[in-house]
């Protein structure tokens, strides 16, 4: 089973807190993910039941949204009867923008509301941006790999299956890390000046064989796009 977070013995290009301002650490030189350690909001339970239960996935994809908008498209998708939690779960996602358009130093900010009922980015890969935030509010966490536990020089397919590949970019399978619901995470891409070569290795936990769904929040600057 793939580790959780706890990061033991320290993992120097890794920042974990429990405040928002430990965001910021992730554009020191040589850190690549920075862990903001977040609770669940109670209030938003129901809403989060909602996406789940709604009868086809969710796909919210808005610039610059307001709480108020990104509500309203939520109970456009979901016909749920509980306006107030998501309210709450729109308040936290506009929230989270605020901090990544602070992070990314830019005015507007796409944000990605998705249920996911598939095993998306199953492959362990860098992203090709800059610099992006996920936050996964139900379903099996984002996986990502400490740089001691990557084989950088094999990622990519290669014309191996996904098993085979993932097989040779991870050295030790057990080391696998798992990000924790709703804790919110920056992590750099290859896109990030100078650090080409330090983004942060991840992929979408498998979740079609545990018959899962997941409930994801990527927010990016709107320039970018995929992975």
């Amino acid at each position: 089973m793939p580790a959780l977070l706890d990061l033991s013995p320290v993992v120097s290009h890794v920042h974990c807190g429990e405040i928002s301002s430990v965001l910021r650490r992730v554009s020191k030189p040589g850190v690549n993910l920075a862990i903001w350690e977040r609770a669940p909001l109670p209030a938003a339970a129901q809403a989060i039941q909602a996406i789940l239960d709604a009868s086809a996935p969710m796909d919210i994809d808005l610039h610059a949204p307001k709480a108020e908008q990104l509500a309203a498209e939520i109970l456009r998708q979901t016909f749920a009867d509980s306006a107030p939690a998501i309210r709450e779960l729109a308040a936290d996602c506009v929230l989270l923008a605020g901090h990544f358009a602070e992070l990314a130093a830019i005015r507007h900010v796409r944000l990605r509301l998705n249920r996911v009922d598939d095993d998306g980015c199953a492959l362990f890969h860098a992203d090709s941006l800059s610099l992006r935030l996920l936050c996964l509010y139900a379903g099996p966490g984002t996986q990502w790999l400490e740089n001691d536990n990557v084989r950088r020089d094999e990622l990519g397919t290669r014309s191996r299956t996904l098993d085979e590949a993932n097989r040779a970019i991870v050295i030790e399978p057990a080391a696998i890390r798992t990000i924790p619901n709703w804790h919110a995470a920056a992590f750099k891409g290859r896109a990030w000046p100078g650090e080409e070569d330090n983004a942060l290795i991840h992929r979408s936990a498998p979740v079609t064989q545990h018959n899962a769904r997941r409930i994801r929040l990527t927010l990016d600057s709107p320039k970018n796009c995929g992975c």
